[in-house]
């Protein structure tokens, strides 16, 4: 079957078309809606009711998996995917939903309301174990305040014959209670704070393993649960026991496809449907889909043939255009960051710039110019977002634009002085209430704050000592790399 010009087009405007901005909300208006679902099979862990810790960075899908299993549809639709996790057996309340209240959530006002600035670690820990009863008590259909829970948390004898009772009530349904908490970063706007908070939740989840019926999930970046200062002492088997919400490049490019295998533009999809003729490969679905019954959600073979027919096999033409790079492979590597993971709002939104660069070519979808563009796109858009998480961010990376990479830290350090980078953001912090890179009580100088950075994925040290920088945060950023990607 031979693909014309139309085809193409009709292709290319099916993945102009993706909804780029992929954010949501674990309730409300933004929850995960049934055909935003794509189930990867390394995610199976992230849903099981039996692993309580999910670590995951922005933008892996924390908030979009407990908005997935908080509302029935979407659950339901999970346990298609994961069968085997028993996902129809369980009975789901929100502990914590960070900047977003309402009917079903908690809020970070309610923790601010219901603890105050110089609450003790018991104080904390009652907070928790009162948001563990609110959700038994709504499982059973009693509507009370998270307020009148906070007397009953505090007196350890009457919590534990509150959250027994609804254990045996549980079991003998054979039903599961799963607490779930998202969001948990926007706990504080400081250190000390944050850290007793966290470290108060953590000693309630170690707890919790005393029931059956009850359980928690916890979505936590990894900057938080691998703080050093965290002095619980079964930290190490929380740490131990916890997954991470990770996607590979497979699951990226499965992702890419059953949106376009799906996609509401008929033309589009008529196009694809084609394409795929063309190599024998098979149609899809929702539901084979959502079974991971589709070759192409898991063949990396298959994916990449795909892909050649989209892009052109490399990045450059000629007969040395291999030397640039397999279109499959370069957005992949390319949009990691210091740990080598991309995030679905990165890959997709490189294939969306380019699906929307340029002219039309009359025999492909896509260009590599157009997927270099969408690396400067998709890299603009990732540091907007982590200004979100991280609102310092922009304030350390703008002294270092045009600096060359990799570089000894000693130039490096030196450009940040010279900007009195460190001062500025500390006051800054102070002044808009966010929690700065590092804590007032330990070091605050260049090496702390490049460590902050390295935390998170945002800068990394070579092997002869050197500091670089991931492209998808060093092209918005505007520093140079030689044979890289120019900058925005």
């Amino acid at each position: 079957m031979t693909l014309q010009s139309r085809d193409y087009s009709a292709v290319r405007v099916g993945i102009a078309a993706i909804p780029a901005d992929l954010s949501n909300d674990a309730v409300g208006d933004y929850a995960p809606k049934l055909e935003d679902i794509y189930a990867p099979e390394t995610h199976a862990s992230a849903l099981d009711p039996g692993i309580p810790i999910v670590v995951g960075s922005r933008g892996a899908g924390k908030s979009f998996w407990s908005g997935v299993l908080g509302q029935t549809a979407t659950r339901e639709a999970a346990a298609v995917a994961y069968p085997r996790l028993g996902l129809r057996d369980i009975i789901v309340g929100f502990g914590f939903t960070g900047g977003v209240g309402g009917p079903e959530g908690v809020s970070v006002e309610a923790l601010n309301g219901l603890l105050s600035p110089d609450a003790s670690i018991e104080k904390a820990k009652a907070f928790w174990w009162a948001t563990i009863l609110r959700a038994a008590a709504r499982a059973e259909d009693v509507q009370k305040r998270l307020s009148e829970w906070m007397s009953v948390a505090g007196d350890w004898e009457a919590r534990e014959e509150e959250i027994t009772r609804h254990e045996r009530r549980l079991r003998r349904t054979d039903t599961t209670l799963l607490v779930v908490y998202d969001a948990l970063d926007t706990v504080a706007t400081n250190w000390p704070r944050r850290r007793l908070v966290t470290e108060a939740l953590l000693e309630v989840v170690w707890a919790m393993r005393a029931y059956h019926a009850i359980k928690l999930k916890l979505f936590l970046r990894p900057d938080q649960i691998d703080d050093d200062a965290l002095r619980f002492v079964e930290l190490p088997k929380l740490r131990t026991g916890a997954v991470r919400l990770a996607w590979t490049g497979a699951d990226l490019y499965g992702l890419l496809y059953a949106r376009l295998a799906l996609t509401p533009q008929r033309e589009a999809a008529a196009s694809f449907s084609k394409l795929l003729a063309s190599l024998n490969i098979a149609r899809a679905d929702r539901n084979t889909i959502l079974s991971r019954r589709w070759a192409l959600a898991h063949n990396s073979d298959y994916q990449a043939r795909v892909m050649e027919v989209l892009a052109g096999p490399f990045m450059a033409d000629g007969p040395y255009g291999y030397k640039k790079g397999k279109t499959y492979d370069w957005p992949l590597k390319h949009l990691g960051d210091a740990f080598d993971e991309v995030t679905p709002r990165s890959f997709l939104g490189l294939v969306i710039a380019a699906a929307k660069r340029g002219a039309p070519p009359a025999d492909r979808v896509i260009t590599p110019d157009g997927i270099r563009h969408g690396l400067r796109e998709a890299s603009k858009t990732r540091v907007d977002q982590l200004h979100l998480e991280f609102p310092w961010i922009k304030g350390v990376l703008a002294p270092l634009a045009g600096l060359l990479l990799p570089q000894d830290e000693a130039e490096v350090y030196s450009v940040w002085r010279r900007a009195r980078t460190i001062e500025l953001l500390t006051k800054d912090a102070v002044e808009n209430s966010y929690l700065p890179p590092f804590p007032a009580e330990g070091g605050r100088g260049e090496q702390q704050l490049f460590e902050a950075l390295r935390r998170i994925g945002v800068m990394f040290r070579r092997k002869d000592e050197r500091i670089d920088m991931p492209d998808l945060f060093r092209v918005a950023a505007k520093l140079l790399k030689k044979g890289g990607t120019a900058p925005l």
